[in-house]
């Protein structure tokens, strides 16, 4: 019977071989919208704009509502000491929560529902109740709690709050120093709630078809978590089953060489 001969190259080579394998980044794993290369632009900028909907106003929203007016003395009720207010007769009303019956409570106008309302809606439905009051008053409207959390594999990790919500997923990788090298681009997971239900979504955006998905912008409360890779995994001390595979072949190969010294 012919005896197993391992030189101890081999072993060298194979370590070598396992740890380039594990460590390699390519460019499918890396380089967002692979297959956007040759397609035309236009034609996807157009393809996500039409799936955008507005925001609509929900129970335990907080707005920033903005009154301003020719004559100053008429928004008296609605004028706080602010010092971001820009202008003489511009001035900010902060924090109207929406209560659980979908009503703010106002000055001049009382409690009025903005429940499934867009801000331009009600910033629009606002004004006319104070035209009643006041002349050619102008009325402007902002979330003051759409947020979201980024979690994962990305440079600066944290909860983010905007007072645009037509925010879609990479502006939300943007804010969060995008995703780092070690970080898996095709395994996103993205945790939303609805209508009190959690759903899980996972995304890949190595490819564009993300952005015509449901996934592309953000809802209130998104959470998103980017796994992180292989690499990652081991060089922070887990080895997992691949690892363990690994380290027990290497370990029959040097038993194997020491068997034959």
């Amino acid at each position: 019977m012919t005896n197993l001969v391992i030189k101890p190259k081999i072993i060298i080579v194979f370590g070598t071989l396992c740890f380039l394998i594990s460590s390699c980044a390519t460019k499918q794993s890396v380089v967002y919208f692979q297959d956007e290369v040759e397609k035309d632009a236009r034609s996807v900028s157009q393809d996500i704009s039409t799936k955008y909907e507005n925001h609509t106003i929900q129970k335990d929203d907080i707005l920033n509502i903005s009154v301003s007016a020719i004559d100053m003395t008429s928004i008296a009720p609605f004028i706080v000491d602010n010092v971001q207010a820009r202008t003489t007769d511009q001035y900010l009303v902060e924090g109207f929560k929406v209560d659980e019956n979908g009503k703010v409570n106002l000055p001049l106008i009382g409690e009025i529902n903005v429940l499934g309302l867009t801000t331009s809606e009600a910033s629009r439905f606002i004004q006319q109740e104070l035209s009643k009051s006041i002349i050619d008053p102008i009325v402007n409207i902002n979330f003051l709690n759409f947020r979201f959390t980024i979690l994962g594999e990305v440079n600066n990790p944290g909860t983010f709050t905007v007072y645009n919500p037509k925010v879609n997923l990479i502006q939300a990788l943007g804010l969060a120093g995008d995703i780092t090298m070690t970080g898996k681009r095709d395994n996103i997971k993205l945790i939303r709630e609805v209508d009190g239900v959690t759903t899980k979504t996972t995304i890949n955006i190595t490819n564009s078809d993300f952005m015509s998905s449901e996934a592309y912008y953000l809802e209130k409360d998104d959470i998103i978590y980017v796994e992180p890779t292989f690499t990652k995994i081991t060089n922070s001390g887990y080895i997992g089953p691949l690892g363990s595979i690994a380290t027990f072949i290497s370990l029959l190969l040097s038993v194997a060489v020491y068997s034959q010294n």
